[in-house]
């Protein structure tokens, strides 16, 4: 082909057809750019269709992810449930005459409560990997990119719950040891599983002592609180976002 347009141009030259060569070089010029401007746009669309693939890719990820961050809500809610009620039976049974008595269940009950505890950590694998290569640009929709945004910056308040969460359980568990046998809480928490405690295992049954378990107990019960409202909240975003992303791009469960 090149040497075919190059016959042409010295074919003119010969004839010396002056204008209609300038005019040929024109057109060849104007040719090899219709050809590069081609070119460009084939590869913007190789480019844009390669990119919407990892972008849908993606997408399909964070919704594994917010699938797992709906489970770790869920746990952690009926967790909290049951901490409550071991709440309950703990500030019940510690404050009977008979509580010597009641060891064996008194003692499990007591450590149970830091054994249901839970660290709110949700999964933030694939929102990192497209902050860190720079790829959350690749998420065309407005919509979508704002809620994904929004939601994953709202996670940090969880940072702080489970600060303090780690500092009232630090508070309780001290009390805790003040009143029960040492090896004894061990046995359980290696155990999972009620010990043949003595009525010498529960060491002091000082009102004063007795009464800063239950404190210690209600600020730990209170964080719970807090953490469960906000699983509830985190839970229905990630919902939302789901189905957010499910709908504009098409994936099905």
């Amino acid at each position: 082909m090149i040497k075919f347009f190059r016959r042409i141009r010295q074919r003119l030259l010969a004839e010396n057809k002056v204008s209609r060569y300038l005019l040929y070089a024109i057109g060849e010029i104007i040719l090899v750019v219709i050809g590069i401007l081609i070119a460009l746009q084939i590869n913007n669309w190789n480019e844009e269709k390669n990119e919407s693939k990892v972008e849908l890719t993606y997408m399909q990820n964070m919704l594994e992810d917010l699938e797992d961050d709906l489970s770790i809500y869920e746990t952690v809610v009926s967790r909290n449930r049951v901490i409550y009620k071991l709440t309950d039976s703990i500030v019940m049974g510690i404050k009977k005459s008979d509580r010597r008595e009641n060891i064996r269940d008194l003692s499990f009950w007591v450590r149970d409560v830091t054994m249901q505890w839970l660290f709110v950590n949700p999964v933030e694998r694939t929102f990192e990997q497209m902050k860190s290569s720079g790829h959350l640009r690749l998420i065309k929709d407005k919509d979508v990119a704002d809620a994904i945004s929004i939601y994953y910056s709202s996670l940090s308040v969880f940072n702080g719950y489970n600060d303090a969460s780690m500092l009232w359980a630090a508070d309780y568990v001290k009390a805790v040891g003040k009143i029960f046998d040492g090896e004894l809480m061990l046995k359980i928490m290696r155990e999972r599983k009620k010990q043949g405690a003595k009525p010498e295992d529960l060491l002091s049954e000082d009102p004063v002592v007795i009464n800063e378990l239950i404190s210690s107990l209600q600020y730990f019960n209170g964080a719970h609180t807090l953490i469960e409202e906000n699983c509830l909240k985190q839970a229905k975003k990630a919902q939302d976002l789901m189905d957010l992303i499910s709908n504009k791009y098409a994936i099905n469960d």
